[in-house]
């Protein structure tokens, strides 16, 4: 365990540089509803994928294409700030499969010269299809999480 503490710190230090840059995947937590893992793969500098996996009373898989800005807010002194929006597919099991479309917004924070995303996100998710067709509904995702980068060298901010 501590080897594992002793890698992620250098790997942590290390890096220099904001993984907004096409390629970069990052993987991470998510505690909310759904609480499981995420990952994210940027397309280029406003552009990722997102996607993930919960375990908050039922399993739940989702992926998301999102756009973010970075110029919207203030930026900090330290680090970057930033929103995003978008939307994908949503499937959660219990008793039985259900089938939704997600809408997501949310706002993101970077560490300054560490290759960590930390994020607040929230929106609703409209199942489309249910054990029971009346019985349509709308479910809430929110979530607080972190990301670690891989692979983050050179570069610099988008």
């Amino acid at each position: 365990m501590k080897r594992i503490f002793l890698a992620l710190t250098i790997l942590m230090t290390g890096s220099t540089v904001w993984a907004q840059q096409a390629g970069q995947f990052g993987a991470g937590v998510i505690l909310g509803d759904p609480t499981g893992l995420t990952v994210k793969y940027w397309l280029d500098g406003t552009k990722a994928i997102d996607a993930g996996v919960g375990f908050s009373g039922d399993a739940t898989l989702y992926t998301d294409f999102l756009w973010h800005s970075w110029d919207i807010l203030p930026q900090p002194k330290q680090g970057k700030l930033g929103l995003y929006v978008g939307g994908g597919p949503q499937i959660d099991t219990e008793d039985s499969t259900e089938f939704g479309i997600r809408a997501i917004g949310g706002i993101d924070y970077w560490i300054a010269n560490h290759p960590i995303e930390l994020f607040l996100e929230g929106g609703p998710a409209f199942m489309l299809t249910t054990e029971n067709d009346e019985d349509r509904e709308i479910d809430f995702n929110a979530g607080l999480g972190v990301r670690f980068y891989f692979g983050v060298t050179g570069g610099g901010k988008k």
